[in-house]
């Protein structure tokens, strides 16, 4: 699967962060889908699996390291 920007994901994962404290993947892919993102972006978003992360940061590093993102 190739990765995508941190960028391209980090609105959805920064909304997610913004409507409840956390970081969450299902809130993240509810937002993503809601705003037709792309495939490519909803796949890196779906990496997050069931870990709640405390910020973007801490998911944007789990992304990285998983190789979901780029940057």
């Amino acid at each position: 699967m190739p990765s995508v920007s941190w960028e391209d994901v980090a609105k959805y994962i920064e909304a997610s962060f913004n409507a409840g404290g956390m970081v969450d993947r299902s809130m993240a892919l509810e937002i993503a889908f809601n705003q037709q993102a792309p495939d490519s972006v909803v796949d890196a978003i779906d990496g997050l699996g069931s870990k709640m992360f405390p910020n973007p940061e801490a998911a944007r590093q789990f992304l990285k390291e998983k190789g979901y993102i780029t940057g």
